[in-house]
């Protein structure tokens, strides 16, 4: 048979003293208990016998949003709680149910419903009379009444209530600090920026301002950045690591990305620009050294060996129109090429400039002009796939030490970049001829192979910049980095 247990809230009513007033004081606040009787009422039964097998040791009442958790007792076989102060005026109950303290009374977290009032709308709630929530009102000096119904309860039946189950989760908040470098070529590029707020002003060596963008599984979770202080002061990244913190799922596998974006000059703006990423799972951390710091150093002019070294960031604009003029160019390469569409303040610039070729077997004509999409060889992660390639240090080696090959000309160069950045097999190339031709290129190829490897070129030097376009050939620009 289906059991409810009819409860019954009752006021007791308080008594300020025995001399009369012309107004009764105010209350401040009535007992209100809860009373139950159980009664047979038909058809509905738990799959095990909760409420036989399982005592009650006390109530959980949410009430105005907050919940109360009276003992309960009996006597005469009527189940009472303890009293709960309540303020006159009108309550609404939302959640009530009779609890079994599993034997631990100082620990909630296995405690077991033995019966519980259904909420409105769901599959029980036509069992009872007054599904939750429901309103009561206590008024002072007044006894007041109100009946509930509770029926036997089974964790498999739960959604059946209309409850929701909040699983939770345990997490560790974890931490990792960071600082970093920045190293200028020309400090004066970056007057007007907030390089130049900090305390010593504008160097070639500098506290990096940055921010650290945080993804827990895909998705972000946080940004920090040195700009200001937690109290909203200009900090500027000087004197102190920047803290990073997130959080850490203890019993799933979280997997992280940290992205570091550099606060540096974009044309002649300032902005923040992605350089790198770190990932790791859980507990792992980023490699931080003997002090705890992950230290970085953007650029060449730092002398101690940081966490992590990033190569020097080179100005330059995202795209740029791209014009062959001659071929064989006259200004000691492959092409030239009129350049513009280029706004202030780039190491790239509109005007006439000599470019070699970077793939002998894709076709780009003469005299058309094509959109192109620019990155540095300096950062090979960023390039698309296509033109992505771990050699480009080779390139930017060779670029570097051409003293080393006296008599060279602009032929040998090219047949150079072809082998190492196609794998040229030699064939005959309009202007430049065959492999076997070149014994200086052969030359170079053997000592960048031996030499260049991770190969970082030094503020005064050269580093090669890619011009990319759709299906056309790829471009290489000499920068000073």
């Amino acid at each position: 048979m289906k059991k409810l247990l009819l409860l019954s809230v009752i006021a007791s009513m308080f008594m300020f003293g025995c001399k009369k007033t012309e107004t009764p004081p105010t209350s401040t606040g009535e007992d209100v208990v809860f009373a139950s009787a159980e009664m047979p009422i038909g058809g509905l039964k738990a799959g095990r016998e909760i409420s036989e097998n399982l005592s009650v040791q006390y109530a959980s009442a949410t009430i105005d949003g907050t919940t109360y958790t009276p003992e309960v007792f009996y006597l005469n076989n009527i189940a009472y709680t303890q009293a709960v102060k309540l303020e006159v005026g009108v309550h609404t109950l939302s959640q009530f149910l009779l609890m079994n303290d599993n034997d631990t009374p100082n620990d909630t977290s296995d405690d077991i419903i033995v019966k519980a009032t259904p909420l409105a709308g769901s599959e029980y709630a036509s069992f009872v009379s007054s599904p939750l929530s429901s309103s009561f009102t206590v008024e002072a000096f007044k006894k007041a009444e109100v009946s509930i119904e509770v029926l036997n309860f089974e964790e498999t039946t739960y959604t059946s209530f209309g409850f929701t189950w909040f699983q939770p989760v345990d997490v560790t908040v974890r931490e990792q600090l960071f600082f970093g470098d920045i190293c200028t070529k020309h400090p004066d590029d970056y007057t007007g920026s907030l390089y130049e707020q900090q305390e010593n002003g504008l160097q070639i060596d500098m506290p990096a301002i940055f921010k650290v963008e945080v993804y827990k599984n895909g998705v972000l979770q946080d940004t920090y950045d040195n700009e200001y202080d937690a109290d909203g002061n200009l900090w500027l990244g000087e004197g102190a690591p920047m803290h990073v913190k997130y959080s850490d799922s203890d019993n799933d596998v979280d997997n992280f990305e940290l992205k570091l974006y550099i606060y540096v000059a974009e044309g002649n703006t300032f902005g923040y620009k992605y350089f790198h990423s770190w990932t790791f799972s859980d507990d792992q951390m980023i490699d931080n050294g003997s002090d705890g710091v992950v230290d970085f150093a953007l650029g060449t002019c730092h002398a101690d060996e940081a966490d992590l070294s990033l190569p020097p960031y080179i100005n330059l604009p995202a795209t740029l129109n791209y014009t062959i003029t001659a071929v064989p160019g006259t200004l000691g390469t492959y092409f030239d090429a009129n350049i513009q569409g280029v706004g202030p303040g780039y190491e790239i610039s509109n005007g006439l400039w000599p470019t070699y070729c970077g793939d002998y077997q894709t076709f780009i004509s003469v005299g058309n002009t094509y959109a192109m999409d620019v990155y540095s060889s300096l950062y090979p992660d960023l390039i698309p796939p296509g033109y992505s390639t771990d050699d480009y240090d080779l390139v930017n080696w060779l670029m570097n030490n051409l003293d080393n090959y006296p008599g060279y000309d602009w032929t040998d160069v090219q047949a150079f970049l072809w082998k190492v950045l196609n794998n040229w097999d030699g064939s005959n190339v309009a202007y430049v001829g065959t492999w076997a031709q070149h014994p200086i290129a052969q030359q170079m190829f053997a000592d960048a192979q031996a030499n260049g490897e991770g190969y970082l070129p030094l503020p005064g030097g050269w580093a090669a910049i890619l011009l990319v376009g759709d299906t056309i050939q790829l471009q290489l620009v000499l920068i000073d980095p």
